[in-house]
């Protein structure tokens, strides 16, 4: 399953709708890490060392893989999800030279607006 991609402006739209509060904290947890790749900030997400979005748990994600948010939403929590499970901490998005190759995380969810 390739990696799921929303734009900053789908992530701020569904962070301000979410009334879930799992959902809030997982949203969030996806655009800080998105900010801090995009500022170079080494952290346990923009190293590959994690795959829980910052603030997160795995019982969030997982209570956003169940709740009403919009489906693609729910993909990137299940792709999370997943992940998290398997324990595979390989790097399944492509850098696309919209970050520095000295960070490998395992995901980026996020793209810039069109």
């Amino acid at each position: 399953m390739s990696v799921p991609k929303v734009t900053i402006n789908d992530l701020s739209d569904a962070i301000e709708a979410a009334t879930n509060p799992s959902v809030k904290t997982v949203l969030e947890g996806i655009l800080n890490d998105w900010m801090d790749l995009q500022y170079g900030k080494s952290t346990p997400y923009t190293t590959g060392k994690t795959v829980l979005p910052v603030s997160s748990t795995i019982e969030d994600v997982e209570t956003a893989v169940n709740s009403d948010a919009d489906q693609k939403f729910k993909d990137i929590f299940g792709k999370i999800c997943d992940t998290y499970k398997t324990g595979d901490l390989s790097p399944q998005s492509v850098n696309d030279g919209s970050w520095d190759p000295k960070f490998t995380p395992v995901f980026v969810f996020v793209s810039g607006n069109p």
